[in-house]
């Protein structure tokens, strides 16, 4: 095996056993690798072709690619709203699986960067990383990436920022997606305040996740809800790497129109953006469920 496949094959497998919350030991490695390599192994080698087309294609069309293994027919609002250049910051929620590629697909930038967890499967990706802001728990280390969002903007590069930074529930299934919105961070305001000229679009997605496997009896391992939906997440993509072509999903995306820092200000009351940001997120996702003709159940 290819030394990087096999690293990279190593990482996911350490991802699913943290993911049903057993502790990172090479008995559980071993244990999981007899059921999961063959999955591991096959998104460790979708990922180093799409590593290699962010090289010779940019990230849009990467994603684009990489998406189509388990999506089909994104439909997409608002995508006209997206302005071509200059600093652009987009504020989304975060409903998991695929969102980290729909969404910047459907923004469209090839200077496009992401704010993303220190995962090691995307840490080993090198082309990949260059579009991404790795954040971790440490403090330290989330002033480092605040101040790399920020050099991102100034230079007239656009971000994509997950607003809680945890996977969201999916609108498509849960009423609680509203208000997970007030949970979206306060980095908004810091960015706006030391980017001020960037424009903000919020975006609200959908979609990507199975009913099926959102109550799968395997996402009961886990009691914090975030971590039962990675789960849900994690036990969807091994089906569809298992069985290429037995379950596809059809997410969808909408766009606001872009909005300046003063327009928020104002619409605040205050010198902080956060409130009308979030005013306008749970205005976008009702629009959202209106436009998509979906009712959570």
């Amino acid at each position: 095996m290819d030394e990087r496949i096999r690293i990279l094959t190593d990482t996911l497998l350490d991802e699913i056993v943290n993911a049903v919350g057993l502790r990172r030991t090479p008995a559980a490695r071993r244990t999981f690798s007899l059921f999961f390599r063959k999955a591991a192994r096959r998104l460790a080698e979708i990922g180093a072709a799409t590593d290699r087309l962010v090289r010779t294609d940019g990230l849009p069309a990467a994603c684009q690619w990489m998406m189509s293994h388990w999506v089909r027919g994104v439909e997409t609002r608002g995508a006209e709203n997206i302005p071509p250049e200059g600093p652009l910051l987009v504020v989304s929620n975060h409903v998991g699986a695929y969102d980290i590629l729909v969404v910047p697909s459907q923004i469209n930038r090839p200077d496009l960067k992401i704010i993303a967890s220190d995962i090691p499967y995307l840490m080993n990706l090198p082309a990949v990383s260059e579009h991404l802001i790795f954040l971790t728990e440490d403090g330290v280390d989330r002033w480092t990436a605040a101040r790399a969002g920020i050099r991102q903007l100034q230079a007239d590069g656009s971000l994509l920022l997950f607003g809680t930074g945890k996977i969201d529930p999916d609108p498509d299934f849960s009423p609680e997606a509203e208000k997970h919105i007030e949970g979206w961070s306060p980095s908004i305001d810091l960015f706006l305040r030391r980017a001020p000229q960037a424009k903000v679009v919020i975006a609200i997605a959908s979609g990507f996740l199975t009913q099926h496997w959102l109550q799968h009896p395997l996402t009961h391992l886990r009691r914090v809800d975030w971590e039962r939906r990675r789960l849900a997440q994690f036990g969807q993509v091994i089906q569809q790497l298992f069985q290429p072509g037995s379950l596809y999903v059809s997410p969808h995306v909408s766009f606001a129109p872009p909005v300046s820092a003063d327009e928020l200000r104002r619409e605040s009351g205050s010198e902080r953006v956060l409130p009308a940001v979030i005013a306008r997120g749970k205005a976008l996702l009702a629009e959202h469920l209106a436009a998509f003709r979906t009712q959570p159940v």
